[in-house]
């Protein structure tokens, strides 16, 4: 998920396979007229343009489909705004050819970026864990449709994250998703903007009894910003410790800490 990465590997494998590749003879095939442009493009010091990605997929004398699925990496990896990030990674897997690997990097995208997701995996849980889509559909707040719903069950059972036992009821597993540092980096980015995006909303959607808004404005040392954090993260396990294991769970709850500097420290602010 890394195009550098990527590209180090390439031209490895086609050194070792052909003893007459070398940066010079990559630039000729690209159409580069700088001999050594893929090893600063490789190192970090160039970035690709849109050009650049042609001759790159020319030199490696990429087909298609592998030129689309490099094009929307190297976006992926150069682009800063998170929407368009997004765009370019649903691109990637959509490049994909259909299998089981393009299935799971679909239902992983899914579980990160719509907020039911997780929530229908705690409600599993619920009464006696034989929940229908119906029934599940009916509980949801704000409303999800049925199909959207069953869509999301088997996606769930797909990723591993929940099963049914010899009995018919619904079971929660203990598998973790994994993928690179890249995507995962993506994927909980847009899990926290879709949770907030309901956090907001739930201010005009619930009365105060129901739901809990505060936040704090207070100064203090930078130094002390990781010693802060830890105390947030001591909390979450409290919180994980006393409450999420409810032998009869009827609700599903989300909680947001939401921790981020105003103004910048004063070894930044001077330097700037």
């Amino acid at each position: 998920m890394d195009y550098r990465m990527f590209l180090k590997d390439m031209f490895r494998y086609r050194k070792e396979t052909q003893k007459a590749f070398s940066h010079r003879y990559f630039s000729r095939l690209a159409g580069f007229s700088s001999p050594n442009f893929l090893k600063l493009v490789m190192d970090g010091k160039r970035n690709l343009t849109h050009a650049s990605i042609a001759g790159v997929s020319k030199g490696f004398k990429f087909a298609k489909q592998e030129r689309d699925f490099f094009e929307n990496l190297v976006y992926l990896n150069q682009v800063q705004d998170h929407a368009e990030r997004d765009r370019y990674y649903r691109k990637m897997i959509a490049a994909k050819s259909q299998g089981s690997a393009r299935k799971l990097e679909t239902a992983q995208h899914e579980y990160f970026s719509r907020w039911y997701f997780p929530v229908i995996r705690e409600m599993v849980l619920f009464g006696d864990r034989k929940q229908t889509p119906e029934e599940i559909a009916a509980k949801l707040n704000p409303p999800v449709k049925v199909k959207e719903v069953e869509q999301a069950l088997s996606q769930l059972q797909a990723l591993g994250l929940i099963r049914k036992d010899e009995n018919g009821c619904w079971c929660q597993t203990d598998t973790l998703l994994s993928t690179g540092a890249e995507v995962k980096s993506l994927l909980v980015s847009n899990f926290h903007r879709e949770m907030i995006r309901l956090a907001e909303q739930s201010i005009s959607r619930f009365p105060s009894s129901e739901r809990d808004i505060t936040a704090l404005t207070l100064s203090l040392d930078s130094h002390r910003m990781s010693e802060l954090k830890q105390k947030i993260y001591d909390f979450r396990q409290q919180i994980l410790h006393e409450y999420a294991h409810d032998a009869r769970p009827d609700q599903v709850i989300q909680i947001n800490i939401q921790l981020f500097p105003l103004t910048q420290p004063d070894d930044q602010g001077e330097k700037a």
